[in-house]
């Protein structure tokens, strides 16, 4: 006979919250008192991104009155997060309740971590004064493990202490503890960040923390016959200057001749195993992007296959644009911000480029316009070769990449004639007032579901939350499930309906997508949520990972990502 635990806890490490979640959930209608799978049950929906959903499990499934201290930092820890995807001006009850939690758990626990959260909720609320006094009573009790949580700890209740220059040392000495653990950093800097706003010190307290930076290279290729042994040497050692002044511990790229290759072979020699972004299968990829440039790249590019990360998109060459080589481009420079935000680091870009136009959708230059109105920072390494056939900008091509919505509502199949016309009238008239806000370039709607398409990423995501307001405000309320996807999308001509479309596979994986998300949420693919990642961060949107998750019809696991506004506290970093 199975385990279902075992089951569950398999199925979270392999990143299938959603499988795992209904696993447990199955398991709990023949052992309702199983404490390990309610948890496990509530756990995998909250690290989904469905804060508000867990939150409601963890009530429902009688958590709250369990005395395991595990459990219970669980619904802590829950409503801290909710507390922080609030408005700052709403925020005060819920970090009051986070900080009680913490407190009970300290209190019954001796643990100085829970009192440490105490106390840093309770400043971050504004109530310097108590928190300072329950972090000078943490650190009396604190004994040293040796351990980083000891060091990190004793910093933190230090820092909400007042105690600045000790918290200074103290974290120094988390420092050498810390060894490779980036994820351990990440989670201190994050709330001590948040502590050191609210007692007015710069963001930059934290960043004794080291995090090395993520790296996104592009360049150009060159034509055949720029062969100068002297020249790429030059490139190379220019690459390996900047990979060991920037620290570079991850990084994202494409594998065409040229820079590329030149970029990932200098992070191989400092140690650092890239991530490698294709549009396609590598033999495409390499009968477009490097024999191009001369044989010599090839078996380059070959060996280097086997050495890196390969991410594989579904994009592949279409008349006439370049479209699948730009979708690519921007993924691994979403890839960097995204991987970059996770570790609470930086992430720069590295790019050989003459300083002009790109001539079609995809190029050095559109890459590094893309970059740097994202705010980021981008590293010119020049390049030493002439191009031939520079344009001035993308040329019009027939695709164009919009951004997609797709929802739908539940229960719609069991309205009867006078449901229908009440749903007509109500919900989808709803969702209609709040679409005439937007600028969308095509809206199509049968039965419940609806299909709208943007030119803006920005304004998908913003009327998805419209809609889903509207909804939420009909009697009974409703809770809608909306997917968002981004791609090339090709104008078409609907025969039957005598109208204009656009079609692409971005509206197909948007179709497969919504039946997964969870009532109420707001799913995105990786492409969608890189685009948001290449918004300026005053744009407020983000997108946490949520998994891969099995989509709808058979279309495969998908790597998903929940839409939420950004606290202001994350504009810090």
């Amino acid at each position: 006979m199975s385990d279902p635990l075992a089951e569950v806890l398999a199925m979270e490490a392999e990143g299938l919250l959603f499988s795992a979640h209904d696993r447990a959930m199955a398991a709990l209608a023949e052992r309702p008192d199983d404490v390990a799978l309610r948890y496990r049950a509530t756990l995998t929906i909250a690290r989904a991104g469905a804060t508000g959903m867990a939150l409601d499990l963890f009530h429902r499934l009688h958590l709250d009155a369990e005395a395991d201290p595990e459990v219970a930092a669980l619904g802590a820890r829950l409503i801290k997060d909710r507390a922080f995807e609030r408005p700052a001006a709403e925020r005060g009850p819920l970090l009051a309740e986070a900080a009680r939690r913490y407190q009970g758990l300290w209190q019954r626990s001796g643990e100085g971590w829970h009192g440490v959260n105490a106390a840093g909720l309770r400043l971050i609320a504004g109530e310097p004064g108590p928190a300072a006094e329950i972090a000078e009573q943490v650190l009396s009790g604190l004994r040293d493990s040796g351990d980083y949580w000891s060091a990190a700890t004793r910093a933190e209740a230090l820092l909400v202490a007042g105690r600045i220059s000790e918290a200074h040392r103290a974290l120094e000495e988390a420092e050498q503890r810390a060894g490779s653990d980036l994820s351990a950093r990440a989670t201190t800097r994050r709330q001590m960040r948040r502590e050191a706003a609210a007692l007015g010190l710069p963001p930059a307290f934290v960043n004794v923390l080291r995090v090395p930076s993520v790296l996104h290279y592009t360049g150009h290729m060159p034509r055949p016959g720029q062969d100068d042994p002297a020249v790429e040497g030059e490139l190379a050692a220019s690459l390996d200057v900047a990979i060991a002044a920037e620290r570079v511990g991850a990084a994202f790229g494409g594998l065409a001749a040229g820079l590329d290759i030149l970029a990932v072979e200098a992070l191989l020699r400092a140690g650092v195993t890239p991530t490698a972004v294709l549009p396609c299968d590598p033999d495409t990829y390499e009968a477009s992007s490097v024999a191009p440039a001369g044989e010599r790249w090839v078996p380059r590019f070959r060996a280097l296959l086997a050495k890196v990360r390969i991410i594989q998109l579904d994009e592949r060459p279409f008349p006439d644009d370049d479209l699948h080589l730009a979708m690519a481009a921007r993924r691994a420079m979403g890839l960097a911000r995204l991987t970059a935000r996770h570790r609470d680091g930086e992430a720069v870009q590295v790019a050989a480029w003459d300083a002009l136009p790109a001539r079609g959708a995809a190029g050095t230059g559109a890459d590094v316009r893309t970059w740097t109105a994202a705010g980021g920072r981008s590293l010119h390494l020049g390049w030493p070769w002439r191009r031939i056939g520079v344009g001035n900008g993308p040329p019009e091509t027939r695709r164009r990449p919009m951004a997609v919505l797709f929802g739908d509502l539940p229960r719609f199949s069991a309205l009867d004639d006078a449901g229908l016309e009440t749903f007509y009238d109500g919900p989808l008239a709803a969702m209609g007032a709040a679409l005439d806000r937007y600028p969308a370039a095509y809206r199509n709607a049968w039965g419940d579901a609806v299909q709208v398409a943007f030119e803006d990423v920005r304004d998908a995501a913003c009327c998805a939350f419209d809609m889903r307001a509207a909804l939420a405000a009909q009697e009974p309320p409703i809770h809608p499930r909306f997917a968002l996807d981004f791609g090339p999308l090709l104008p078409v001509r609907d025969a039957v309906q005598q109208a204009d479309k656009f079609s692409g596979r971005a509206m197909t994986r948007a179709a497969r997508i919504e039946p997964v998300t969870p009532p109420g949420r707001i799913f995105a693919t990786e492409a969608f949520a890189c685009e948001i990642a290449l918004l300026p961060r005053s744009a407020g949107l983000a997108c946490d990972y949520a998994g891969r998750i099995p989509t709808a019809k058979g279309f495969g696991s998908l790597p998903l990502y929940a839409l939420r506004r950004a606290g202001a506290e994350e504009e810090l970093a």
